[in-house]
């Protein structure tokens, strides 16, 4: 086999209490199995002018 870049792509993601799970695969038949630490997510602000 000759070497080569692994060009990955990503066959599924699944988020854990660790983060975020991510199976990827080349076309060569390599498979590996990356975790991505967890984000925070920020909430959506109240639309403006709505008085109370």
């Amino acid at each position: 086999m000759t070497e080569h870049e692994h060009r990955w792509t990503t066959d599924s993601t699944h988020t854990t209490s660790e983060g975020v799970v991510i199976y990827q695969r080349c076309r060569c038949g390599e498979h590996r199995v990356a975790l991505a630490a967890p984000t925070l997510q920020a909430r959506a602000a109240a639309p403006a002018g709505r008085g109370r």
